[in-house]
């Protein structure tokens, strides 16, 4: 997608996207403190010059590919919500089987966005991870709001706790498995915990007690971080 409009723009925008997608490379590989502009100047095939006429610093880089990303899978996840038909829960499933072949590909990437805004707090890029960051997970936070309305969420629950325990359970789980040095691979994890969801919202769940019931999404959730994915 970035190539095609690259090549439809002007040469200023086609070596801008062959640097972004060169650093973007370096990055997931390197890790950003790693990643030289020698290296990335040398996969887009520009001088290291180019790479600074274009961008500041490697920081700005960085945060140009970040913005990028972070656009492209805001795109991704609005234009599922956009389409007809599909119940709530139908939805989050899409919502999640995204987002886990994101993970897929560049868990690695994602990191270096976090932990780089992490490490230089106050920075662009720290503001655009953020703001990101809660515009895409605000998308699942309405998706569960209306399976809550629907009846297909308990709806007890706090939809910001379902995203959270979506989210960090697909993430403590690729996690897992990239310091055991496999693939991420989190598909499996991600129907199941919408499942779990799901679950929650059935009519004995309902007559459970709120802490009752947390408890038992807690211990779901423990077992199925430890049926071998992580």
């Amino acid at each position: 997608m970035t190539a095609a409009r690259g090549q439809a723009g002007s040469k200023s925008d086609r070596t801008r996207s062959a640097v972004r997608a060169a650093a973007a490379e370096c990055f997931a590989e390197s890790g950003f403190q790693a990643a030289t502009t020698a290296e990335i100047a040398r996969r887009a095939g520009v001088s290291e010059g180019t790479v600074f006429l274009h961008y500041s610093s490697k920081l700005g880089l960085l945060t140009a590919v970040t913005r990028e990303f972070y656009e492209g899978l805001q795109g991704q996840a609005e234009a599922v919500l956009a389409q007809d038909g599909a119940t709530p829960s139908e939805l989050l499933r899409r919502l999640v089987h995204d987002w886990c072949a994101v993970m897929a590909t560049q868990w690695d990437l994602v990191q270096v966005y976090i932990h780089t805004a992490q490490a230089f707090p106050g920075t662009e890029l720290a503001s655009v991870v953020i703001d990101s960051n809660r515009r895409y997970t605000r998308l699942y936070t309405s998706v569960i709001d209306d399976m809550k309305r629907c009846g297909e969420v308990d709806a007890s629950l706090p939809s910001a706790l379902a995203r959270d325990m979506i989210f960090g359970t697909l993430e403590h789980s690729a996690r897992g498995q990239r310091y055991a040095g496999r693939p991420v691979h989190t598909a499996d994890v991600g129907r199941q915990i919408v499942d779990l969801l799901i679950g929650a919202g059935h009519a004995d769940a309902r007559r459970s007690s709120d802490d009752e019931r947390l408890a038992r999404i807690e211990t779901k959730i423990d077992r199925l971080l430890s049926q071998g994915e992580v």
